[in-house]
């Protein structure tokens, strides 16, 4: 099973990161996602206050892929990519932690997107860290 490492987990919270999808036709669409919070051990929830494209990828084609890095640090553990599935929420205990999201108050968030991560990636190095 992936496990979020705390390093990994701290710089999703405190940094911007790329969250990308792929249309039902394999058009990439990336954008760049601040409202995020690490739920479990393999779980990160974003806030969907933007969402167009993104959202629409969502309904035909799970699979996202995660960027996040340190621009701080140029060695090992600098950035990560983590691929899951991504399920879109729009009742039920992660709408309810979306709608508390300190940073969400005053943005019209229209759903919760809880993204099950089933693989990890060192970009530093490149290599594999976790897969389930």
């Amino acid at each position: 099973m992936v496990n979020i490492s705390p390093e990994i987990s701290k710089l999703i919270e405190d940094t911007i990161l790329a969250f990308s999808t792929v249309s039902v036709d394999g058009v990439p669409n990336n954008i760049a996602v601040a409202n995020v919070k690490v739920v479990s051990e393999n779980q990160i929830l974003i806030s969907d206050n933007f969402f167009n494209k993104t959202r629409t990828n969502l309904v035909t084609n799970q699979s996202v892929a995660i960027a996040v890095w340190n621009k701080e640090n140029s060695v090992e553990g600098c950035g990560f990519q983590l691929k899951g599935v991504a399920e879109v929420l729009i009742s039920g205990k992660y709408i309810d932690m979306v709608d508390n999201f300190e940073f969400n108050q005053g943005l019209a968030h229209k759903a919760a997107i809880l993204v099950t991560i089933n693989e990890i990636w060192d970009l530093g190095t490149p290599s594999l860290i976790c897969k389930s």
